[in-house]
């Protein structure tokens, strides 16, 4: 599996290149801007950084699901179908490959950004301020807290992120496999999985409200019943495409 990962992150690894390219780009401008009192460069500069960091996000994000498509639609991914493997290993590792690469996006935009909220804002006696704050949290053990907050908001972006890695996949999926050739094909895809992305979401809190008045739960349930709604759709997304791919491709 880590074998697929790693050839996974080969092929999109330019996109990234590139993308974090830019963003340090604009991150020195900004930075020039800010030391030289360059205030047209500083403005431009941080409104690019912000701007093409959402994109950038998304380009890693969505750079496995573009990869999947180019297989599916392509002879490129000819020779990887043919490895003796069950074809579900070949989407896991590409939603694995960008869960993984958009997590590690994050971290870098979070201590980017970290960075230049104290460059911009705050100066060092606020900075030991800051220090002072955690170290008292951490000698009042009260870090854990802290730590099972940060915990609790990544699990729910990977969750959140796989259930759309894995609507996604499955749109690619369909579309290469049933509509393969046809054209805006891949367009009426993408406006497919926008429209299931949002709605699915509205549809399960939705479902979970009315369980939760009907059984007579109490309302703590009703998240809980969202995520667990999800991983299902995320499950039948998966096993879905996987069970598309392993029995009507030609590979």
């Amino acid at each position: 599996m880590w074998t697929l990962i790693r050839y996974e992150m080969r092929k999109t690894m330019q996109i990234k290149i590139i993308s974090v390219s830019l963003i340090a780009i604009f991150e020195f401008l900004l930075l020039f801007g800010s030391t030289s009192g360059n205030i047209a460069v500083m403005g431009l500069a941080g409104v690019f950084l912000f701007f093409f960091s959402f994109v950038a996000f998304l380009l890693f994000g969505l750079s496995s699901m573009a990869s999947l498509s180019k297989d599916l639609s392509t002879n490129q991914g000819y020779m990887l179908f043919m490895l003796p493997k069950p074809s579900y290993t070949f989407l896991l590792a590409k939603i694995l490959e960008s869960l993984l690469s958009t997590f590690c996006l994050s971290l870098l935009l979070y201590f980017l950004f970290l960075f230049d909220i104290f460059f911009f804002s705050v100066d060092v006696a606020g900075f030991m301020d800051v220090f002072k704050m955690v170290w008292g949290l951490t000698m009042e053990s009260r870090l854990g807290d802290f730590i099972h907050f940060m915990i609790s908001i990544a699990l729910i972006y990977a969750g959140f992120w796989l259930y759309m890695s894995c609507l996604a996949v499955l749109c690619v999926t369909v579309q290469a496999s049933f509509f393969r050739g046809k054209i805006l094909a891949f367009l009426i895809s993408i406006i497919v999985f926008l429209f299931l992305a949002v709605n699915i979401v509205e549809w399960c809190a939705t479902l979970s409200e009315k369980i939760v008045d009907l059984v007579g739960l109490d309302s703590q349930m009703n998240s809980p019943l969202q995520i667990l709604f999800l991983t299902l759709v995320s499950l039948l997304c998966f096993g879905l495409s996987a069970y598309i791919l392993e029995k009507k491709r030609n590979y």
